[in-house]
């Protein structure tokens, strides 16, 4: 089994008009309870034609994804192909489908949904993915997202009251929804993104122009969404303003974006705010939440990403100027243990698959595939 210790930016799909529906409004409130996961996931459950599973609140999909496995396994009739893009390319063989949908007990009619294989991403998610909960869901009520609760209230808009904070715009930006932000000065729209496990992505080439780059430590790591995996550069920023909120020492990565905004806000800043989200009426609100708004931002300081095969995790990437480099690990090599914990089947889903996030300074002793133990001291190279 694949695993990427690296950024995964879910399904930020542009899809063909095809895709287009009707839109469904919500009657009443309704709340539910989620599970942050590896603070990396909003999983809640959810039914598709009757069938109980979970979905990813993803407000950087243009759509509702259903995996195409079990697509499969629940009986969905599968229509025409469709284009779809991810963060940075295009992805292949994704279909159209009509599928029921129950939040809780929010109804949703029946609608067009898109299949498409979702095992690139659920390689580096701790649980696997089946349904990735869309651009829809926003417009079918606002969302309001209390992470400190661990909640979810679905609000019709006629019986919605705004938060006393000043409303930040959201723009459209082809079927997603961007806001201003301000990164080293640069002030850009960035892509709304609760799929986005990491901190902040950044175009390349606009990250270039705008002196982003210049005098920063960099190095690289693979990074993996619907449209595959590929190696990115990665960096620190200072300087970047969100909802008002400066932050410090914000984890990066450019590469290059198919999306009209140049930058994408993700899941490892937002949570840091009360979120409310109204993509009907334009508007976002970021209330910043005392408890974890100086919280550490999650790096890797080891500096290796890895692949996952039963009870081994071979190296797959080794970046530069990294402890790992300097220390000489290898692509290919492998190893068995951490700290002396076996890794096993359910090593991805585990705590212990988050050692190279400890904090700099910290000595990690590996058991590799020949018995022998190597030790890493973590340390931040970007």
């Amino acid at each position: 089994m694949r695993r990427f210790a690296a950024l995964f930016a879910a399904a930020l799909l542009a899809l063909a008009p095809a895709a287009a529906h009707a839109r469904a409004t919500l009657a009443a409130p309704h709340t539910v309870e989620f599970e942050l996961v590896q603070d990396r996931q909003i999983l809640f459950p959810i039914t598709v034609n009757g069938v109980e599973t979970e979905a990813w609140l993803d407000s950087g999909s243009s759509t509702t994804v259903v995996d195409a496995a079990f697509a499969r396994q629940i009986g969905l009739q599968l229509g025409d192909e469709i284009k779809a893009a991810g963060v940075a390319g295009p992805i292949a063989n994704v279909r159209l489908s009509q599928a029921e949908l129950k939040i809780g007990d929010v109804a949703v009619p029946a609608r067009q949904v898109a299949v498409m294989d979702l095992s690139p991403v659920s390689s580096v998610t701790p649980r696997p993915i089946h349904v990735i909960l869309g651009r829809e869901v926003f417009q079918l009520a606002v969302l309001q997202i209390d992470f400190q609760r661990r909640q979810i209230a679905f609000l019709p808009r006629s019986e919605f009251t705004a938060p006393d904070l000043r409303a930040i715009p959201l723009h459209r930006s082809g079927p997603l929804r961007s806001f201003p932000v301000a990164v080293g000065g640069v002030t850009t729209d960035a892509i709304l993104d609760l799929g986005n496990s990491g901190s902040l992505l950044l175009d390349r080439g606009f990250a270039e122009r705008r002196g982003l780059l210049k005098g920063r430590r960099t190095s690289t790591q693979l990074s993996v969404g619907a449209d595959g995996a590929r190696e990115a550069l990665i960096l620190s920023l200072d300087n970047v303003w969100v909802g008002g909120t400066r932050f410090q020492g914000v984890p990066a990565v450019a590469t290059q974006l198919t999306t009209q905004a140049p930058a994408n806000v993700g899941l490892e800043i937002l949570k840091r705010f009360r979120v409310t989200i109204d993509f009907a009426g334009d508007r976002l609100w970021l209330e910043p939440q005392e408890a974890t708004l100086t919280a550490p931002f999650r790096k890797n300081r080891a500096g290796i990403s890895v692949l996952q095969d039963k009870g081994r995790v071979r190296i797959s990437h080794v970046a530069p100027g990294s402890p790992a480099e300097a220390a000489g690990w290898r692509v290919g090599e492998e190893f068995t243990a951490v700290d002396g914990q076996r890794v096993d089947a359910g090593y991805r889903a585990s705590p212990l698959a988050q050692w190279t996030h400890r904090p700099a300074g910290t000595m990690v002793r590996l058991t590799m595939a020949d018995g022998s133990e190597r030790a890493l001291i973590l340390a931040d190279y970007f």
